[in-house]
């Protein structure tokens, strides 16, 4: 045991992950030995919430302040800087292995009823690795409570094509409509990327652009494909998934060799605008994949 407490090492073909059991965290992720997520060690807490899983919400609620049902819950403040409750609540909390392989684990975490989140939840993520495909990761949530909760998810990795620096990497991003955020990063309304000056659907070099931004992701392309690549290393990492939403962030808090690309149910501070929220009834699930490899 150790602060990210469990480490499990997959195997397949050229591709190898680390998994931690401590926000069921993806730590590491190489094929033939080159980095396709940035790293971190599994003995050490990551900053920035590389590779954790974000469950019962992804990204933000502003003022840590929602109402559900016409009852109002708050949540303590983790991001004072925003003044915002991030990234949910089981990213810092140690997940039990319910099954290994060489190729796969499966990791389970109960959400017990909290004051700002009176909900009864558990959750799935597995981990699999495919030596044609690469990695298949899948978010199983389902509400063992007795009445409706107010649900999204997403998952925290940061690309990379084995930590180059993102500035002379080119990005393809299949999304047509990008949020302005106001001073707190909370939504205010949608904007066509080109007008935004995040219109990244035929590939270009990102430079020292600076993105922290929600896409809405295409209807038009599932499973949407982000694509990261280098035509120094002659390399490309990507991530595809189903998810209605996309958060991509230039990294900055990693010096940029890596950018983060979160597949998530709804976008930031939903639990307040409900656009996309869930309403997880009483024994329901939800189910969020995603697929990460190198080309």
């Amino acid at each position: 045991m150790h602060s990210s407490g469990i480490t499990i090492e997959l195997t397949a073909g050229r591709y190898q992950a680390k998994i931690v059991s401590v926000g069921a965290g993806l730590a590491e992720l190489t094929r033939s030995g080159r980095h396709l997520v940035v790293p971190h060690h599994p003995e050490t807490m990551p900053p920035a919430h590389q590779g954790k899983v974000l469950v019962p919400w992804p990204n933000r609620i502003a003022n840590g302040c929602y109402q559900y049902q016409d009852v109002e819950y708050l949540l303590p403040l983790n991001d004072r800087a925003t003044h915002a409750a991030i990234h949910g609540l089981l990213a810092w909390r140690d997940w039990q292995i319910r099954a290994r392989s060489a190729s796969a684990v499966t990791l389970t975490a109960f959400l017990p009823p909290s004051y700002g989140y009176p909900f009864a939840l558990v959750c799935e993520t597995v981990y699999r690795l495919d030596a044609a495909s690469g990695l298949e990761i899948t978010i199983t949530t389902q509400n063992i409570g007795d009445r409706p909760a107010p649900y999204g998810a997403g998952i925290h990795p940061y690309l990379t094509c084995n930590l180059e620096t993102v500035d002379t990497c080119t990005l393809r991003l299949p999304a047509e409509q990008a949020f302005c955020v106001d001073a707190q990063l909370n939504p205010r309304h949608l904007l066509a990327t080109s007008e935004a000056g995040l219109d990244y659907r035929s590939p270009r070099t990102l430079g020292a652009s600076r993105i922290d931004h929600t896409f809405k992701a295409p209807s038009s392309e599932r499973p949407w494909k982000v694509v990261l690549t280098s035509p120094q290393q002659k390399m490309s990492v990507f991530l595809c998934s189903t998810q209605p939403w996309i958060q991509v962030y230039s990294g900055e808090k990693l010096a940029r060799t890596g950018l983060a690309v979160e597949p998530m149910s709804c976008p930031p501070n939903a639990f307040n605008s409900t656009q996309d929220l869930i309403s997880l009834a009483p024994q329901e699930t939800h189910r969020l994949w995603l697929a990460i490899g190198g080309e």
